[in-house]
């Protein structure tokens, strides 16, 4: 279970990783959209204000030059202030010409003299103080569009100016170079142009721009939308912008994610590399029966010696072999090595072979398939012995239980690693039909100073549950004469041989010994 929450970590983190990369890729593309967006309404706001101040200017300079002596005029006979009309003009810029208002008519023009026009005629924008207006055309010019200025001295008396929107479109005009798709000028009751000199009434159709910025003086707005030129640069822009700052972030996420697990991938890719160059061997330890001192078994032991490395011990691979997708590959190597040795050899019959496998070994697809298989020629006298690590874990899985009695109805037995050093042993003892229990060395160290009654104990409790005792890490003859006493019929330990390769040991069991 260990194996499988280790690898499920693993595949976790990656999904997580992957997960936290395209979260950081989608939130960057939405918040440069939203920042390109966000750059295009500045840049609106920007030309608009623009615009408002040069149509302010324009306004101002018309309504304010030369304001006291054209309100002088209004009221008073055009026979008597025709000149000096005409002569005012001139000072006022941007006017194309300024006619007197009394009683709601138009009666003296600066360019016409006596004229006789209702002032309705010239549509203005509510209020009470300074009106201004649009118009498409005058009657006197058709077809040109212009805005109109008047200023009240009195009721429907005051000063009426005709200003050519030529000025306009060329401020407008501006705002387009700097931009802007189009702009416009609205005047509210009256009207709107745009840079182009196109008049559209109060009534025509509504306008639709980005962006409307008011002048805080004048009756008027300015509207203006960004070309699609700019609006796709500025996204463009930002789009870039983004994606390099999200694979900035997603690759300090792949390298976080490589420093934490590079390390157990390269080292599960040696395993790989090593068992396709041979690189692996097994050596075998003998298994001694305890009074006649004579060879009964061997347990399998798996060794890399790398070629520039040297020998690697299997405590620095293993456990992250284990949790991989090579624990299948490297048991099923270290089991056909050793059954195909030992029976080419056969150094002693009957004879046991002892062969470490994971937990989650018995998880495995095909596990009981292939056991069944290296099992089914071996000649008689030869058994295959699993012997289980991290026993303690077993109880966990219907499915290991399922396939531990298959195994154990095709004669294959098994052993308890390490027993004692977990405090579930006795339950497993009771769930699962062990051959063998494997007292651990930390025991057998202690047999020949006051740990003979425990060795005695764990004896005790195997002849209980039918299981047989094997003591290994045996170093001393103290420690194996106290075993004998204690009645553990199995050893195995330095004290009677080092793990060899399989013809070193055909080659020293001429005597049947290694005393």
């Amino acid at each position: 279970m260990r194996d499988r929450l280790h690898l499920t970590s693993a595949r976790l983190s990656l999904f997580m990783c992957i997960v936290c990369g395209a979260a950081i890729m989608l939130v960057a593309i939405i918040f440069c959209e939203h920042e390109a967006n966000v750059r295009v309404a500045e840049r609106e706001h920007l030309i608009g204000d623009d615009l408002v101040q040069s149509v302010d200017r324009i306004l101002d300079s018309v309504s304010s030059r030369r304001r006291g002596d054209l309100a002088a005029l209004a009221g008073k006979p055009c026979s008597e202030v025709g000149r000096s009309l005409a002569e005012l003009e001139t000072y006022l810029r941007y006017v194309r010409a300024v006619a007197l208002v009394s009683g709601g008519r138009l009666y003296c023009s600066s360019a016409l003299g006596p004229i006789d026009l209702p002032l309705s005629d010239y549509p203005l924008s509510a209020g009470h103080g300074d009106s201004i207006g649009l118009l498409a055309q005058t009657r006197y010019q058709p077809g040109v569009p212009v805005l109109v200025i008047f200023n009240r001295t009195a009721p429907g008396t005051g000063v009426l100016s005709i200003v050519e929107g030529e000025y306009l479109t060329d401020a407008l005009a501006h705002g387009v170079r700097y931009g802007a798709q189009t702009a416009s000028i609205l005047v509210r009751d009256t009207g709107r142009i745009n840079a182009r000199g196109t008049f559209v009434s109060a009534s025509g159709p509504p306008a639709r721009y980005a962006i409307r910025v008011a002048s805080r003086k004048w009756p008027f707005t300015i509207l203006v939308s960004s070309s699609d030129g700019f609006i796709s640069a500025m996204h463009w822009k930002y789009r870039i912008a983004g994606l390099a700052v999200g694979l900035l972030l997603d690759g300090l996420i792949a390298a976080a994610y490589l420093l934490a697990f590079a390390p157990r991938r390269l080292l599960l890719n040696a395993v790989r590399q090593a068992l396709r160059r041979n690189e692996f061997h097994v050596v075998y330890q003998p298994i001694m029966e305890t009074a006649s001192r004579e060879l009964v078994g061997v347990e399998a032991l798996l060794r890399w010696q790398h070629p520039k490395w040297g020998a690697i011990s299997p405590a620095s691979f293993m456990e992250e072999v284990e949790s991989s997708e090579m624990l299948g590959p490297v048991t099923q190597f270290v089991m056909r090595t050793a059954v195909t040795e030992m029976v080419q050899r056969q150094p002693a019959i009957p004879l046991r072979i002892a062969v470490n496998v994971a937990p989650g070994d018995l998880e495995r697809r095909g596990f009981v398939a292939e056991v069944e298989a290296l099992t089914a020629g071996l000649p008689p006298g030869i058994t295959v012995v699993l012997e289980l690590t991290e026993r303690f874990l077993l109880a966990g899985s219907a499915r290991t239980t399922t396939i531990f009695n298959a195994l154990k109805a095709r004669g294959v037995r098994f052993a308890i690693d390490d027993f004692g050093t977990q405090h579930s042993n006795l339950d497993l003892l009771g769930r699962f039909q062990f051959d063998y229990v494997k007292i651990d060395r930390q025991f057998v160290s202690q047999v020949d100073a006051g740990g003979a009654e425990l060795i005695a104990a764990i004896v005790s409790v195997a002849k209980h549950y039918g299981v047989q005792i094997i003591a290994e890490g045996v170093e001393t003859e103290s420690q194996h004469a106290a075993l004998h006493a204690a009645g553990v019929p199995f050893v195995q330990g330095y004290l009677y041989q080092r793990p060899v390769t399989a013809e070193q040991l055909a080659q020293g069991v001429g005597a049947r010994s290694f005393c």
